[in-house]
């Protein structure tokens, strides 16, 4: 078996494959990549000076920005490669990142990387226990450009035998008619008997409440499969509560760590127990320190960086996530799979600001909340006490969904866990149940805002 297909079993397998697919890659960007060609021969680098993954850090840093800026660059030229198959030149797909600021950025797979991806897929799916006795519902929204998500919850069921049904939801329509409306999709649910609803949180969230409200059947479903942004033990206790009262009982309720350039969401494949990395050999992951691009000790925080190993389309090299994290390559204690796992909630960077003269790091603030049971969902704003005076005193706003009669404790914990982490006193907001699943519109929700006039900070 060649080594793009011999699965490794341990650690150092893995790390041999992914040496032996560095090459293979390397040698591709050699010949065809217009970006990291220019790169590499401003360096004054040649093709031996790659030997090893190691010698990547010669390498400079690809931010999202300049992949923003000219996305067709990062894309193999396979045309200047007659020697590959017809499989690995031919473009089959484009899928595009969610970015809030920009117009979204074409991420290009040829139908090599589409099977790549259906395999990984797969395995994420198979991760998170779903298998072909089940009825998934595909609750993404069929959006005006490409997403990751409803490929993900359409190629992963499909690829383990499961049924699986499309909401059909979004936006976007231009009179073609075949978009639904969310009562439709619970309609779906209900008379399909789903097992697994699969979609951005905060519209799967809604579409419970409103389930809940009508005194749907549920009772058929098993797992929930909320993503886009992290899972609050809060919000995870309410879904399972709201389950429960339509008859489904046993709720798993399972979160992944997921970005467009990694093909599909890292699974939990239990709660809170790490986010599982699938097909891991198609991928290198660095963890840096923010400030200074040094490696971080192995097991702490850092900068997550991502160089494609097995790619024939888009192809990125030592690629800034955004994302601060940390991975550990222990067998999992909840399932026994040896694949490295993210192993604790993501959190954008971007992430120290100062508050009060105090330098606040928005990391561990998410971290904080995360683990406080009750919330069912948060907002973290530094704003100030008078909007109208740039220089007015800056303060920390944490606005807490719950239920009302949980909000004087759970209020005095929040309040004391983030003193205790960042020496900052907030000042909290209580807001209803369903607030941010009414009021959110975007792909992803913005979980922290700094709202303050000044940027000298």
């Amino acid at each position: 078996m060649s080594s793009t297909r011999r699965k490794p079993a341990n650690r150092e397998e893995l790390r041999a494959i992914q040496e032996e697919r560095f090459q293979r890659q390397m040698d591709l960007v050699f010949q065809a990549h217009p970006y990291y060609r220019d790169v590499i021969r401003e360096k004054g680098l040649s093709r031996s000076d790659f030997k090893s993954l190691g010698d990547l850090r010669k390498l400079p840093l690809t931010s999202k920005e300049e992949y923003m800026a000219q996305p067709e660059a990062f894309c193999l030229q396979t045309k200047d490669i007659p020697s590959l198959a017809r499989e690995e030149r031919t473009l089959w797909d484009i899928v595009y990142t969610a970015g809030s600021t920009h117009d979204p950025t074409p991420f290009f797979d040829t139908c090599y990387d589409h099977y790549a991806r259906i395999s990984q897929l797969k395995r994420t799916t198979e991760l998170m226990g779903i298998g072909a006795d089940d009825t998934v519902i595909n609750l993404f929204p069929l959006s005006s450009v490409p997403h990751q998500g409803f490929l993900s919850a359409l190629w992963g069921s499909q690829s383990v035998g499961a049924r699986m049904i499309s909401g059909f939801g979004g936006s976007y329509d231009a009179d073609f008619g075949v978009l639904r409306r969310s009562s439709e999709a619970v309609d779906m649910i209900e008379r399909h008997g789903a097992t697994v609803l699969w979609g951005i949180g905060f519209f799967l969230r809604r579409l419970v409440i409103q389930a809940q409200k009508e005194k749907r059947d549920f009772s058929s479903v098993r797992l929930l499969l909320p993503m886009g942004e992290a899972s609050t033990v809060g919000m995870r206790e309410d879904l399972r509560r709201r389950m429960a009262d339509m008859g489904a009982r046993d709720v798993r309720v399972l979160n992944g760590y997921g970005f467009t350039e990694k093909h599909g969401p890292s699974p939990e494949c239990t709660e809170l127990g790490g986010f599982h990395v699938p097909k891991p050999a198609r991928f290198f992951f660095e963890f840096l320190d923010p400030e200074t691009h040094e490696p971080v000790p192995e097991g702490d925080a850092g900068l997550v960086v991502l160089t494609h190993l097995d790619r024939r389309g888009t192809c990125l090299l030592r690629y800034i996530v955004g994302d601060l994290c940390s991975m550990t390559y222990e067998v999992c204690p909840h399932c026994g799979s040896w694949e490295p796992r993210f192993d604790r909630i993501p959190s954008r960077t971007g992430g120290i600001v100062k508050v009060k003269g105090t330098l606040v790091n928005v990391a561990a603030l998410f971290e904080v909340m995360s683990r406080i049971g009750g919330i069912e969902e948060y907002e973290i704003n530094v704003t100030q006490t008078d909007p109208e005076d740039p220089y007015s005193e800056d303060v920390l706003v944490v606005r807490i969904a719950c239920g009302k009669e949980d909000y004087g404790s759970i209020a005095e914990e929040v309040a004391g866990a983030v003193r205790g982490s960042q020496e900052v006193s907030p000042v909290l907001e209580w807001v209803p149940p369903d607030h941010y699943s009414e009021t959110l519109g975007s792909y992803k929700f913005k979980r922290f805002r700094d709202l303050r006039e000044r940027q000298d900070r």
